[in-house]
């Protein structure tokens, strides 16, 4: 498989700054937005707290098609990630990093007690613009 998110790109995943997600209509059209943080999985994979979008779908093939607008902490350059939605995981290595990733900016706030993360969702990154 080919490399799609570049070391830069990895940055902006890695960062403090949330990440607008996006979720766009059948035509095209933005259907939903909500702001949440990314988790770098690989080259080819990000990870989301469970609560983004796919909940909200009854059955798989529903899955709208989804953006997730990333920034870089240093240059504040943005890149339009678009996602496929593959599975969500409620134990190992992955949702352990967004567990402690999300209950770290919840503590910062002072909401550490609100927060619970119940899976992580794996998107597969189809394209970066």
């Amino acid at each position: 498989m080919n490399e799609v998110l570049s070391k830069q790109i990895k940055q902006a995943l890695e960062g403090v700054f949330p990440s607008y997600i996006i979720t766009l209509s059948k035509d095209g059209f933005p259907s939903n937005t909500s702001l949440s943080q990314v988790c770098y999985i690989d080259d080819r994979h990000i990870a989301l707290p469970d609560k983004t979008f796919i909940k909200v779908c009854q059955n798989l093939q529903e899955v709208p098609n989804i953006i997730a607008e990333v920034t870089d902490p240093i240059t504040l350059k943005n890149w339009n990630l678009e996602l496929k939605y593959i599975n969500t995981v409620k134990q190992g290595p992955i949702f352990e990093k967004m567990e402690v990733k999300v209950a770290k900016l919840f503590s910062l706030v002072g909401m550490e007690c609100l927060f619970h993360l119940n899976g992580a969702e794996i998107y597969e990154v189809l394209a970066v613009s």
